[in-house]
C-alpha cells in the first residue's frame, strides 16, 4: 500500500509538543521530521511497530526460530503449517486447493469453510521451501501485529495529519488483547491488517485524495486478500463495514453523495472480486453447513471482561489482576480496559459538539453490542442478548465467534485516540498523552507462555517414507498430539494420502463417528473396539496405519487385535497393515 500521499504536514505541532521547553537536540528532531516525506514517515511508523514486535515475540525464540512455535496452541499450528505447504504444493501440482484429496480420502473433503490460508501460503511459499512450514508460520505470526499497527496507523495519520497521534493509534490496535489471544498460531485471525487498510481506502475516496479506477483496484486487491486469510473476517468486515457507511450516511448529510458514489464502487470492487475469486466464493456459498461449525454460547460474555485485564495481556499477568483475570480465550478478546474507557469518555467530553464524535462513539457501542454475542453474564446469572442474537441468526455468519469483533472496535478505538490527542494543544497535551499511553500499556501483550519444540517425526522428513509407505496410499494416522497427522503428511511432501485429518469443524458428510476425528494422545480418551476400528478403515479403503511410537502403549494392542500386523518400525513411528496386504518383502526397520 502507498502511504497517504500528503505533503507538507508536520511531524509534531510546536504547540502540542512544548517545544519551547525541550532540548535543542528535541527540536532539530523535530524540524527534520517536518521535511520527511510521507513514504519515509510511513516506513519509520512501520520499522517502529516491527521493532516492538519483534522485542515482543520473537527474541523469545530467535535461536530456535525454526524449531520452536512462537505460539502455544501447536495443535492449531500443526494444521496451518499443513495448510502453508498445501496450496503451493496443489498448484505445482495441478491440483484444486480448495478441494484436497489428500486429506479424508477416498472422498477428499472441501476447504471453503475451513481456515487454510491461501493467500499467505502462496506469498510466504520461498520461505517454506527454504526453511520449512514452522518457520513461514513464526514469519506471519511475527509480521502480522506490525502490519496491522501500520495500517491504522495509515488510517489515523489520514484522519488527523499527525504522526504521533496516529502512531498511538497503531499501538492501540496492532498491540491488543485482541492480538495477544490470538498471536497463540492463529495466522488467519491476526493478519487483519487489510481491514483497516479498506477503511483507509474508503476515507480517501470520500474526500476525493483518491481517483475510481485507482479506488476500485485497490479495494478489490484488499478484499481478495482478506477472503484469502479469513472469509470469516472478511464476512464480518462486510457486515460491519456497511453499518459504518451507513451511520456515515446519516450522521453526515453534507457527504450523502460522495458516501452513495463510494459505495457503489464498493460494489463494483466486490463484485470484480467474486468474479476473480468465483471458484473459492462458489464453495463458501454451495458448501454452507446446515448447523454453526462453532456455537456461540460456547464464548458466553462476562460484562466484566471489558475492564478486566486478562492473561494474555501484561497488566493480567500480575499476581494482583491473575485471581479475578477471565480466562476463557474469548473474553480475552473483549477486553478494552480502563485506560480506553478514559479514552473514550475524554473523547465524548471534550468533542461532544462534533458530529463525528458521536458516530464514532455510536460505531463502537454497536460493535461492542455484537461482541457480546447471544449469551451473556450478568451479576452471575445466564441472559439471552438479543444484539449478539441478531448475529447469531444472520445467514452465513451464524458461525463466526462474537469476541472477534472486538477487533473492530479496537480499530474505532484507534481512530478515537489518535483524534483526541491530535486536536489538544498548549500544556493540557500531556493529560491526554498519559490517558492514551496506559490504554496502550494497559492492552499490551505479555509473554505468551512456554515455547514448545517441535518433534518431527524423522521417518516423514527423510526418504525412508517411500520404504515405509507406498505413494498415494489411503492412510490412517495414529499420533501422540492431534494434528500431527497434518505435519507429518507436509514433511512427506505428501506423498501418501490420509484418511482423516485434523481441519478443524468436520463437515457433515465426513462425520463417521469418533474415530473419523482422529486417536491420539493428549486430549482424546477414546479407544473404539477392535471390530469397530476394523470397519472403519475398510470402509476407507485404508491399506496402512501409521502408529507414533509415544501413543503406541495405548493402541497397539488395538492395532493387533484388529487384525493388523507390524510391517515397518523406524524414526519414531511403526506402520501396520491388514494382515492379507502386508508385503512380504516389508520387514521391521
Amino acid at each position: 500500500m502507498a502511504t497517504d500521499g500528503l505533503t507538507g504536514t508536520e511531524l509534531l505541532d510546536p504547540a502540542s509538543s512544548g517545544a519551547s521547553g525541550r532540548s535543542a537536540h528535541w527540536r532539530r528532531l523535530v524540524e527534520r521530521g517536518r521535511t520527511l516525506r510521507p513514504a519515509w514517515k510511513g516506513l519509520a511508523a512501520y520499522l517502529l511497530f516491527q521493532a516492538v514486535a519483534f522485542w515482543r515475540w520473537v527474541v523469545p525464540i530467535l535461536p530456535s526460530f525454526g524449531s520452536k512455535h512462537l505460539g502455544i496452541d501447536v495443535q492449531d499450528g500443526n494444521f496451518y503449517q499443513w495448510a502453508l505447504s498445501w496450496t503451493p504444493w496443489a498448484i505445482a501440482h495441478g491440483q484444486s486447493p480448495l478441494h484436497p484429496g489428500a486429506v479424508f480420502a477416498p472422498t477428499g473433503v472441501d476447504l471453503g469453510w475451513n481456515a487454510f490460508i491461501p493467500a499467505p501460503a502462496l506469498v510466504s511459499w520461498p520461505i517454506t521451501k527454504t526453511f520449512g512450514p514452522l518457520a513461514s508460520l513464526n514469519l506471519l505470526l511475527a509480521v502480522a501485529p506490525a502490519l496491522a499497527a501500520w495500517a491504522a496507523y495509515l488510517l489515523c495519520r489520514r484522519v488527523t495529519l499527525s504522526f504521533w497521534p496516529s502512531i498511538a493509534g497503531g499501538f492501540i490496535f496492532g498491540f491488543s488483547a485482541y492480538m495477544a489471544t490470538n498471536m497463540n498460531g492463529y495466522p488467519n485471525l491476526v493478519l487483519i491488517f487489510p481491514v483497516p487498510l479498506l477503511a483507509y481506502l474508503v476515507v480517501r475516496r470520500t474526500e476525493g485524495s483518491i481517483g475510481d479506477a485507482a479506488f476500485v483496484a485497490s479495494f478489490a486487491a484488499c478484499l481478495a486478500g482478506l477472503f484469502s486469510i479469513s472469509t470469516e473476517v472478511f464476512g464480518t468486515a462486510a457486515v460491519l463495514g456497511a453499518v459504518a457507511l451507513g451511520g456515515a450516511w446519516i450522521f453526515f448529510a453534507d457527504l450523502r453523495r460522495r458516501l452513495v458514489r463510494t459505495g457503489v464502487l464498493i460494489l463494483a470492487a466486490g463484485a470484480i472480486t467474486a468474479i476473480v475469486l468465483s471458484p473459492y466464493v462458489a464453495s463458501v456459498v454451495v458448501h454452507r453447513p446446515g448447523i454453526p461449525v462453532r456455537t456461540p454460547e460456547l464464548a458466553r460474555a462476562n460484562v466484566r471482561s471489558f475492564i478486566v485485564p486478562p492473561p494474555v495481556t501484561a497488566v493480567g499477568q500480575q499476581e494482583i489482576v491473575a485471581p479475578v483475570a477471565d480466562s476463557p480465550r474469548g473474553n480475552g478478546e473483549r477486553y478494552l480496559g480502563i485506560g480506553v474507557l478514559a479514552v473514550v469518555i475524554g473523547f465524548a467530553v471534550t468533542e461532544r459538539r462534533r458530529r463525528g464524535t458521536w458516530a464514532l462513539i455510536a460505531l463502537l457501542v454497536i460493535i461492542c453490542a455484537f461482541a457480546l454475542g447471544p449469551v451473556v453474564v450478568i451479576g452471575g446469572r445466564v441472559r439471552t442478548w438479543p444484539p449478539g442474537q441478531l448475529l447469531a441468526d444472520a445467514p452465513f455468519l451464524s458461525s463466526a465467534a462474537p469476541p472477534r469483533l472486538m477487533a473492530y472496535s479496537l480499530l474505532v478505538v484507534a481512530v478515537i485516540a489518535s483524534i483526541w490527542l491530535a486536536r489538544v494543544h498548549g500544556r493540557s497535551a500531556w493529560i491526554r498523552w498519559i490517558i492514551v499511553s496506559i490504554a496502550i500499556v494497559g492492552s499490551f501483550p505479555g509473554p505468551l507462555g512456554q515455547h514448545v519444540p517441535q518433534e518431527d517425526l524423522t521417518l516423514m522428513t527423510s526418504p525412508a517414507v517411500h520404504d515405509a509407505l507406498r505413494p498415494g496410499e489411503i492412510v490412517y494416522a495414529i499420533p501422540f498430539v492431534k494434528g500431527d497427522e497434518m505435519r507429518w503428511q507436509a514433511s512427506s511432501d505428501f506423498w501418501f494420502r490420509l484418511a482423516e485429518g485434523d481441519i478443524g469443524p468436520l463437515p457433515e458428510e465426513l462425520e463417521s463417528g469418533p474415530i473419523s476425528h482422529g486417536l491420539h494422545i493428549r486430549t482424546s480418551s477414546y479407544l473404539p473396539t477392535p471390530s469397530e476400528f476394523r470397519t472403519w478403515i475398510d470402509q476407507h479403503l485404508v491399506t496402512a496405519v501409521v502408529l507414533d511410537d509415544r501413543a503406541a502403549e495405548r493402541y497397539e494392542d488395538l492395532l493387533a487385535a484388529s487384525g493388523l500386523e507390524q510391517v515397518y518400525a523406524a524414526g519414531g513411528a511403526s506402520v501396520w497393515r491388514p494382515a492379507a496386504t502386508a508385503p512380504a518383502t516389508t520387514g521391521l526397520g
